[in-house]
């Protein structure tokens, strides 16, 4: 089981997709003064790969405005979407960028990536 980012979650943030068995795939937009973060975004395991991560992604990045950025350990899947890796970002994000490499190991490498 993968964990996610689950500090300062407030309800408001989130986007659901629930099936008739329940939950199915959630995300959440965390907005900043100039940017918003796409983070928390997950599917159960039994729903995957049914596209609904890609509508997912597509519905959050619809109620956005500005520089979008996330950190992530799969950023080919985000390339698909437009989002492209950076080196440069807000101080939140490099917080994300700590956080996640220092409290939610993974072998992969984590990137930040930004969609403008």
């Amino acid at each position: 089981m993968l964990e996610l980012d689950n500090r300062q979650l407030q309800r408001e943030q989130f986007l659901t997709i629930c099936g008739l068995k329940g939950l199915e795939a959630f995300g959440r937009i965390r907005k900043y003064e100039g940017f918003s973060e796409l983070c928390s975004l997950g599917v159960v395991d039994k729903r995957r790969g049914k596209g609904l991560g890609r509508r997912m992604v597509k519905a959050l990045v619809e109620q956005t405005e500005g520089p979008l950025y996330l950190v992530s350990i799969i950023p080919a899947w985000f390339e698909t979407f437009g989002f492209k890796t950076c080196s440069e970002y807000p101080p939140e994000i490099a917080e994300k960028l700590a956080y996640c490499t220092g409290s939610l190991p993974v072998p992969e490498p984590y990137v930040v990536m930004l969609l403008n």
